[in-house]
């Protein structure tokens, strides 16, 4: 006879720690602060919560759990209070811990034995003589990855998830995008993770060849906001479960995308504008009840089975953006849909060398522009639609495109509505002098007013233009094809507005800068300064890793037979 294999033994252990727990548990209303067992024998601190009328009596069907697992201190009460109060009331427990390594768990330690900490705690929750046998979860952010992390391991008693702002894989943005976001990411992570940089490299190359996806078994609401970091993985994690995932998780998804940022908590002062830092102000319908018209009818379902007719709605719920100071002007409203993005026409915009975007292909006869990039004066990023936070929304771009190292295009005034859904491109013919440099690409709306707010950019990287697998050198001077991806998003520019691209070779501190070197990407002296002056905080004392940058002359080709385009997914739905 075999011996099981050595994880079998292992989980079978955690099983077995977790049912003599239970068994010693006694159910009590109100809070009690536990150290539940992993398998690796450390204890991870949890406050569970059982309702205040609690009684075999009162629930003789017994209770779900809610499962809320946190880096950011467990006693930190805001905005979890409202969460744990709204399902305390409803007939849930809560159960809300301390990720590994983190506050009250930090004596457990951080690293690999992380894996199963979700799936021993789901385990050990559903054991519990007052559990009904079923846990979900719910957070936003690192909460949200944790969910992802849990359902990887597919624990018998976990029911539902619903992750937002939340990444499927902390580099790629979600287990296979269709381009490499190394850039992005590597802003996200500057610090002492830009070390890892090789490190990271291979994991996106085992998540390309491994996604994983098929593992995802479970009902899951994914969501994230038009100016969040993260709704690229919402979008690609909410299609590639529903499409590809296990026979429980394939048409069992649901996508929630509004007009909101990182971290902002649009479901707080429900009736009033979401105020946006950089001037915008969606109206009140851009906030939903999330309790009542989400969580509660999902958990309700996959946790109580009630029949509470969530799976009978469409899968899809996004928010159209629009022009936020007309109240008559199209947009600004919620659309249903079966996916996403929905079907859509692909249409190309043309940059023309007299600074106009239309929709007509260049002349035959040569045009290009050219400016010079300058490291150690990047374009600066004004605004947060991305990289750090506070994730702030759209800004006035104005600033920043009257620098002659902007390459600025613009269409006529608009007579109809131009509504784009869908994931954007910018196709780029152009050149360098130098064997490496970046293209950025911006998308603005231009407001009646002249005001310039940005929706979307991207940037390549000129070394990896083809392939994130291998560097390939740029031949200075030879004309060479770029595809940069601006991501998502849903909106329709109103009659009387423009639309704007915005082409440069820096877009800092979104995006980190490139020396135009072609030395690998570190730790390097112009970043450290600029970062320090743009924070307000005092450089580092230790030696960078690498400190020379070279001015860059790089040229933008907009002629037949090299047609840069901005390609638009334009949607003809009805307004």
């Amino acid at each position: 006879m075999k011996l099981p294999p050595f994880r079998f033994l292992v989980t079978m252990l955690g099983v077995l720690l977790a049912v003599s727990s239970a068994l010693a548990q006694e159910a009590a209303p109100g809070k009690q602060t536990l150290s539940l067992p992993m398998r690796d024998g450390a204890g991870l601190a949890t406050d569970l919560f059982l309702p205040p009328d609690y009684s075999p009596q009162k629930y003789p069907e017994r209770l779900p759990v809610i499962f809320i697992c946190t880096p950011y201190d467990k006693n930190h009460e805001k905005p979890i209070d409202k969460w744990r109060d709204c399902f305390l009331t409803n007939g849930y427990a809560v159960a809300v811990q301390d990720m590994r390594g983190f506050y009250a768990s930090a004596s457990a330690g951080k690293g690999a034995p992380r894996r199963y900490d979700g799936y021993d705690t789901v385990e050990w929750l559903a054991q519990q003589p007052w559990c009904n046998g079923k846990v979900g979860m719910l957070g936003y952010s690192h909460l949200g990855a944790v969910q992802y992390e849990t359902a990887l391991t597919n624990p018998p008693h976990l029911a539902c998830l619903i992750p937002a702002q939340a990444p499927g894989n902390y580099y790629t943005d979600s287990f296979y995008p269709p381009v490499f976001r190394k850039a992005d990411m590597e802003t996200i992570l500057r610090g002492p993770l830009t070390a890892r940089t090789r490190q990271l490299l291979n994991r996106r190359v085992r998540s390309r060849e491994n996604p994983q996806i098929g593992a995802f078994n479970i009902p899951m609401i994914h969501s994230g906001g038009w100016y969040d970091f993260y709704k690229e993985g919402a979008i690609e994690m909410f299609r590639a479960c529903q499409q590809h995932g296990g026979p429980a998780a394939r048409g069992t998804q649901k996508l929630l995308l509004g007009p909101w940022g990182h971290g902002v908590l649009q479901e707080e002062d429900l009736g009033q504008p979401l105020r946006l830092p950089g001037g915008l102000a969606y109206p009140p319908n851009s906030k939903l009840d999330w309790e009542h018209e989400f969580w509660l009818p999902w958990f309700d379902h996959w946790l109580k089975g009630k029949e509470t007719g969530v799976m009978e709605q469409p899968a899809v719920r996004y928010y159209l953006l629009g022009d936020v100071t007309n109240p008559h002007a199209p947009g600004n409203k919620w659309v249903e849909a079966s996916d996403f993005p929905p079907p859509s026409t692909l249409t190309a915009y043309y940059p023309h060398a007299d600074h106009t975007l239309r929709t007509e292909l260049p002349a035959g006869t040569p045009a290009s522009l050219q400016y010079q990039y300058d490291p150690r004066d990047p374009v600066p990023t004004v605004g947060r639609t991305n990289a750090r936070l506070p994730v702030r929304g759209p800004f006035d771009q104005r600033e920043v495109e009257s620098r002659p190292d902007v390459l600025v295009f613009t269409t006529s005034e608009l007579t109809a509505p131009l509504q784009i859904v869908g994931q954007i491109r910018v196709k780029l013919w152009a050149a360098s002098d130098r064997t490496d440099t970046d293209f950025t690409a911006k998308l603005t709306d231009v407001y009646p007013d002249g005001r310039s707010m940005i929706f979307a950019d991207g940037i390549v990287k000129g070394r990896y233009r083809n392939t994130y697998l291998k560097e390939e050198f740029l031949t200075p001077g030879q004309i060479h094809e770029f595809d940069l991806d601006l991501g998502y998003i849903a909106l329709v520019l109103a009659p009387g507005h423009r639309l704007r691209l915005a082409i440069s070779s820096s877009n800092f501190d979104r995006f980190d800068l490139n020396p135009n070197t072609g030395e690998p990407y570190g730790d390097h002296a112009v970043t450290r300064a600029l970062l320090s002056q743009r924070l307000g905080v005092p450089p580092a004392t230790s030696a960078p890793e690498y400190t020379a940058a070279l001015v860059a002359t790089n040229t933008i080709y907009l002629d037949a037979d090299h047609p840069s385009q901005v390609l638009l997914p334009l949607v003809h739905a009805p307004l």
